[in-house]
């Protein structure tokens, strides 16, 4: 996520990306809109150009698939799959995410077709930055299974890494017609109204999945994210706390905690949410920071 440059002598001279990127008890965002017609059947024909439109959901189709669980005897390599691609929403280091796990991923997942497995093997290939063979596996999963919500969340982060936002966002906002509570598509829409500009959306977007999963700091750290943008500096402050309170070990909140503070004017609890959020491996706020002469050891 990048929300907008600071003056060229302020603190905040860099963008903030999405690893830096979710909690404060703030009146409750307004609900996001229901999808209008004309838009789901945008989001139909566009799935349809894709070669894998998912059906249009009506009064007498059942709900959306649940993958289902494999027998224990091949739960095991799926199982250690999913641990090694668990960090696909966490922090990463300064270097970004590594790309062994993910490669380890890809060689348990060879061979496997079910459809959890193939899905894995999508994200597996997005953390490898091969984000077209990504979108071709999830195709394939699309078409088997039309109303699987994962695969197009799946596919929409690949086709936003690839830099086609508005076919990312018709992808995650087709997942929330399957699934209106899934978390994934409801934080990776949130993502792509920023991408898009469209701060309040994707607040919007963050909130709801605040309301579903308030336990999950990532959400808290995005609104913040989207609010700072906004330049509700105060808001965003209160949102990142509150991730701290579900983690304090999280340096992304920290980081972006900085950031909305020297925003506010707090120069002294910019440098210290810096410092913290360096010792629990971001440094580059803190180094940015040293470059204009902000938050020199003494």
């Amino acid at each position: 996520m990048r929300p907008r440059p600071a003056p060229q002598n302020s603190p905040r001279a860099h963008h903030r990306t999405r690893a830096e990127t979710a909690p404060a008890l703030l009146p409750p965002a307004a609900p996001l809109p229901l999808v209008p017609l004309a838009l789901l059947l945008a989001l139909l024909l566009n799935a349809a150009l894709a070669g894998c439109a998912p059906p249009a959901p009506g009064p007498s189709q059942p709900p959306p698939p649940i993958l289902a669980a494999a027998p224990a005897t091949q739960a095991e390599p799926l199982a250690r799959a999913a641990a090694l691609l668990a960090g696909d929403s966490e922090f990463f280091s300064d270097q970004g995410p590594p790309q062994a796990p993910a490669q380890d991923a890809l060689a348990l997942l060879q061979g496997r077709t079910e459809p959890q497995a193939r899905l894995l093997a999508a994200k597996a290939l997005r953390q490898l930055g091969r984000f077209d063979e990504a979108v071709a596996e999830c195709n394939r999963q699309i078409l088997r299974t039309p109303r699987l919500a994962e695969a197009f969340v799946e596919r929409g982060q690949s086709f936003s890494a690839l830099g086609h936002g508005q076919r990312a966002l018709e992808d995650f906002q087709a997942a929330l017609v399957l699934d209106p509570k899934n978390i994934a598509a409801l934080l990776a829409q949130g993502d792509a109204y920023f991408v898009l500009e469209r701060p309040a959306e994707a607040e919007a977007s963050y909130s709801r999945a605040i309301e579903l999963a308030p336990e999950r700091p990532l959400a808290w750290i995005n609104r913040g994210v989207a609010r700072d943008e906004q330049s509700r500096f105060q808001e965003a402050i209160a949102d990142f706390t509150q991730a701290l309170a579900l983690d304090p070990a999280e340096p992304s909140a920290l980081a972006n905690r900085g950031v909305s503070r020297s925003q506010a004017g707090d120069i002294p609890g910019m440098c210290a949410d810096y410092a913290r959020a360096c010792a629990l491996g971001l440094c580059r706020r803190l180094h940015d920071a040293h470059a204009m002469g902000y938050c020199l050891p003494r």
